[in-house]
């Protein structure tokens, strides 16, 4: 069984069209390797105009409202509604923005994931998965649905350069167990309702973070009311981590780098945007 090794009570901060709970923070991103952040955003039109990303990947997971997408790579995009989940391979470099309709509000969780040094040179691309094809694994009381990687006997098609698990858990009563591969950094983030994880009772907005040195990874659970809650875990790259802004890479001249080639035009390898 994954033990418990911390449980944080996120707050909600506010301003400008934007009702943001920071999850994981960059503060310290090697601490949470692969992951960079996780943000619980609920934001409006316009708040996340054209801008740029380079060496993540953003996992963006749908609750609430829909939001359009529109990237640099394919001079395309679409649209994503809730339940619904996108990965974006930023690699090299990518412009892009997320809105919500106007005078409407979005709610997503997005989850940086960080790429090892080869990874960060690949091209720009987006994958999406709609809600209806996402694969599900029930159990008495519930559901997991599995959006990245693969857990409890259900496997998502989506395509990773960086391997990790998220999905979403849906619970009415009972108890059950997720299984977590050996040595991913895992976490467990509750969205809605109330259970218990080791004697612990773990409420909606909290955050639960594993110890993910033991051999056997589960992590059982049972609810306390109706219940919805996301689990996230990842191998470590254990490379370098320099994050500054949108940009993630191994050092601080490759920062400087970034921030430059977009200061100057040059950062979509010299096509104009």
């Amino acid at each position: 069984m994954i033990t418990i090794k911390s449980v944080q009570s996120i707050p909600l901060q506010g301003g400008a069209g934007r009702q943001v709970r920071l999850v994981l923070q960059p503060t310290n991103p090697q601490e949470h390797d692969p992951f960079i952040i996780l943000a619980d955003d609920q934001f409006a039109h316009n708040t996340f105009a054209d801008h740029p990303h380079k060496g993540i990947q953003t996992v963006t997971y749908v609750i609430d409202g829909s939001l359009e997408h529109y990237d640099s790579k394919t001079n395309g995009g679409g649209r994503l509604n809730p339940g619904d989940f996108q990965i974006m391979t930023a690699g090299r470099g990518i412009i892009h923005n997320e809105n919500p309709d106007p005078g409407q509000e979005a709610r997503v969780l997005q989850l940086w994931v960080n790429l090892s040094r080869e990874h960060k040179k690949v091209d720009g691309q987006y994958e999406d998965l709609a809600h209806k094809n996402v694969p599900v694994t029930e159990f008495d009381g519930g559901k997991i649905e599995v959006y990245a990687g693969e857990m409890n006997g259900a496997k998502s098609p989506m395509k990773l350069f960086t391997p990790f698990t998220f999905a979403a858990v849906t619970v009415e009563n009972g108890a059950s167990e997720l299984v977590i591969p050996v040595q991913y950094n895992s976490y467990l983030y509750v969205l809605e309702g109330s259970i218990t994880i080791q004697d612990q009772t773990i409420q909606s907005h909290q955050v639960v973070r594993f110890d993910s040195s033991n051999e056997i990874g589960s992590i059982p659970f049972s609810a306390i009311s109706t219940a919805k809650f996301v689990v996230f875990a990842g191998l470590p790259i254990k490379e370098p981590i320099a994050a500054r802004g949108p940009f993630v890479m191994n050092t601080e001249e490759e920062i400087k780098e970034a921030y430059a080639s977009y200061r100057n035009g040059t950062f979509l390898d010299g096509v104009p945007y």
